[in-house]
């Protein structure tokens, strides 16, 4: 791999971090106010603002509650949210570029170790070089700010808007696609972080024009 693909690789996992950093460090609970996130690199960046947790159900009667032969359900996993590759069309770039971001910065501290479990589901849209550089990174995601969110059993929701900007037309083998990106922490004690909004770009290769898009470099600027 190139040093330009393998610096670009290293950005996607280091960079998250830093930005997360700035987004709690700029509002630790029960803090009033705090300073804009820094979001010059790339890793997973969160702040805090306010929601209502959903009620969790409670049985009305003795009715709702299985039968006493029945051994009681052990609590189910929390389903994975990331869409299966094969559920949307790979040969459509934008559609790979906006998987990836929406799967790698949908976060969940209460099933997730850091956020490199977020950069990972997007593994099945990534080129080997470059999923085999982001797993090699250092850890992410465990600093004050992941411990800010995991405070409040935070997931992140992010939305996606397509950049306006010009760009290199696509070729049959490269495409280049930009993102403005908003991540929205929100806690189950009825926290909610304030939006960090970023822009990103996508970097997407293929062997030839009939094959799948794969993601090789993720940046942010």
């Amino acid at each position: 791999m190139s040093p330009r693909a393998r610096t670009a690789a290293q950005a996607v996992v280091t960079a998250a971090a830093l930005a997360l950093t700035g987004c709690v460090a700029a509002d630790p609970e029960p803090v009033a106010s705090a300073p804009a996130p820094d979001v010059t690199s790339w890793r997973p960046s969160v702040t805090p603002t306010t929601a209502s947790p959903a009620p969790s159900p409670t049985p009305t009667s003795a009715s709702a509650s299985p039968p006493a032969s029945t051994p009681a359900p052990a609590s189910a996993p929390a389903p994975s949210r990331a869409p299966a590759p094969g559920k949307i069309d790979q040969r459509d770039a934008d559609a790979v570029s906006a998987a990836v971001l929406t799967t790698m910065w949908r976060i969940d501290t209460t099933t997730d170790s850091d956020q490199r479990d977020a950069v990972l589901r997007a593994a099945g849209w990534l080129s080997p070089a470059y999923l085999a550089d982001l797993r090699a990174g250092s850890q992410v995601g465990t600093d004050a700010a992941w411990t800010g969110w995991a405070a409040h059993h935070a997931r992140t929701e992010p939305s996606l808007i397509a950049g306006r900007d010009q760009r290199q037309p696509d070729t049959a083998t490269h495409a280049d696609r930009q993102w403005r990106l908003t991540v929205t922490p929100i806690g189950a004690d009825g926290w909610r972080g304030r939006p960090l909004t970023m822009t990103v770009f996508v970097a997407l290769q293929r062997d030839r024009r009939s094959a799948p898009w794969r993601v090789v470099a993720v940046t942010l600027r």
